[in-house]
């Protein structure tokens, strides 16, 4: 009987010191478009969050990472769809769905819609004032999917704004600057940390890892609680 509970103690302890370490690991997931599933190098494809799933691995903080519900031309209504419908993606570690993932996340970054707006500012015949009201319409749809991600997560989630392209264009710029406040001002109403890129005028593989460290100095105080 004693050996029995000296056994017992001991699979406890093995167990609670695997709960603790399991406890400083990041479950990390990654939402977006182009920005996030763009960038090609040796046949891969990936976004800033390579390099911020890097950073947490080689500090041994990486739980789990996936970009599986991130895809070159998602809109925010597609996630919130894809919420509402809980996605399942099958992967080599197994099937999971997107609600569980929001439900596990330690973090998650988002990225959307910044192409759909700088493509409304091509060529010589902008309406303004349609590109302002389609700015409106997707904050609204960007605060009814931060309302829903929150039922699901309620730790860090961070909001990678828009890179700035129109620096030497006066009406441009001031639609730039519209944009950017109005994605920051949702990011308020729901604690979402918001990482502004408008310095960042083009996008390339050595942006993505400066994205990617603007995203890791706003959460390094988080991830050293981890530790």
């Amino acid at each position: 009987m004693k050996k029995i509970l000296i056994t017992g103690l001991v699979f406890l302890v093995i167990f609670l010191i695997y709960l603790a370490n399991m406890d400083k690991k990041v479950y990390y997931v990654a939402l977006g478009d182009s920005l996030e599933r763009e960038y090609v190098s040796n046949e891969e494809v990936y976004g800033y969050s390579y390099y911020i799933k890097n950073y947490l691995k080689k500090d041994d903080l990486l739980e789990r990472y996936s970009d599986d519900f991130a895809k070159a031309d998602t809109r925010i209504t597609d996630i919130i769809k894809d919420i509402n419908n809980n996605t399942k993606i099958t992967t080599n570690k197994g099937s999971f769905s997107l609600k569980n993932a929001l439900i596990k996340a330690d973090l998650i970054t988002v990225n959307i819609s910044s192409n759909d707006v700088f493509n409304k500012l091509k060529g010589n015949n902008i309406v303004y004032n349609d590109v302002y009201d389609y700015i409106d319409d997707l904050a609204y749809d960007l605060d009814n999917l931060f309302k829903l991600m929150r039922e699901y997560c309620k730790e860090d989630i961070v909001m990678v704004g828009p890179y700035n392209p129109f620096s030497d264009s006066s009406d441009k710029l001031d639609v730039y600057e519209y944009f950017n406040e109005k994605y920051k001002d949702v990011c308020g109403e729901y604690d979402i940390i918001y990482v502004d890129l408008s310095d960042i005028s083009e996008i390339n593989g050595q942006n993505y890892e400066r994205i990617a460290n603007r995203v890791i100095d706003k959460m390094s105080k988080n991830f050293s609680k981890k530790e």
